[in-house]
């Protein structure tokens, strides 16, 4: 299985109910997909510190951290499709859950085929996203990185196909803009929407660190840190158009 096709089948499920945080990641494992559970928005974050998950389900109502800031920042810090489950389908819930970021809202209590259903479509939409047709296959040639703008891919010299978040495919869209040169930090945090502030900073060293792990478990990547400056992107790297 590629990596996308792999990718694109992982999800993440939020629930501080570990009984019914269980079975919901053992109905939907019996559906074939790579699901994790966890029980609170902690464990959210250090889970998608370490890995990107196609699909966060997760659960309004959590022990340390209220579910609609945490579709909040799911929406604007990851690629991840959210499905929101609320104590209840009133209008209010709906128009909350939809502006801050959800793709579908679901009432408890869930009926599993109904949230696998609307997996399974979500996970269709993202398939045909990315186009896995013959003439979309990009062959990048030796030495040469390449970014594919249209579905957010970075393909690296030997093919491997590495999936991005929107804010890793804009940084390394502006290493490119200026290959091999450094890129001062504050003009990366200006091109990513990060506040030129310590909090903005750690941000930025937090993608770098994530983009650099997802290309190589060593860390060992032309992603280069010019002595706290900036970054600069080591190797050569086009744009696939």
């Amino acid at each position: 299985m590629s990596y996308l096709a792999s990718f694109v089948r992982k999800i993440i499920v939020v629930e501080d109910d570990s009984l019914f945080r269980d079975s919901l990641v053992h109905y939907l494992k019996l559906q074939n997909f790579e699901v994790t559970g966890v029980g609170s928005a902690l464990d959210l974050y250090k889970m998608i510190a370490r890995e990107p998950f196609a699909i966060a389900i997760l659960d309004l109502s959590l022990p340390d951290q209220d579910g609609l800031v945490i579709t909040k920042y799911l929406r604007i810090n990851t690629d991840s499709r959210i499905i929101l489950l609320l104590p209840s389908l009133f209008v209010e819930n709906l128009i909350d859950g939809y502006n801050a970021g959800a793709d579908i809202c679901l009432g408890k209590p869930i009926d599993c085929r109904v949230l696998a259903t609307a997996v399974s479509n979500i996970i269709k939409r993202l398939e045909d996203g990315h186009g896995y047709s013959a003439k979309k296959e990009v062959t990048p040639p030796r030495g040469i990185w390449i970014l594919v703008p249209e579905e957010w891919l970075l393909i690296t010299p030997e093919g491997n196909k590495l999936h991005l978040t929107s804010k890793e495919y804009a940084f390394l869209n502006r290493l490119a803009e200026e290959p091999q040169v450094i890129v001062l930090r504050e003009s990366l945090l200006k091109s990513l929407g990060y506040e030129q502030s310590e909090c903005g900073n750690r941000s930025l060293e937090s993608l770098v660190y994530r983009l650099r792990k997802k290309i190589s478990p060593t860390l060992d990547t032309p992603i280069k840190n010019a002595n706290g400056s900036g970054y600069i992107f080591a190797a050569s790297i086009e744009l696939h158009s």
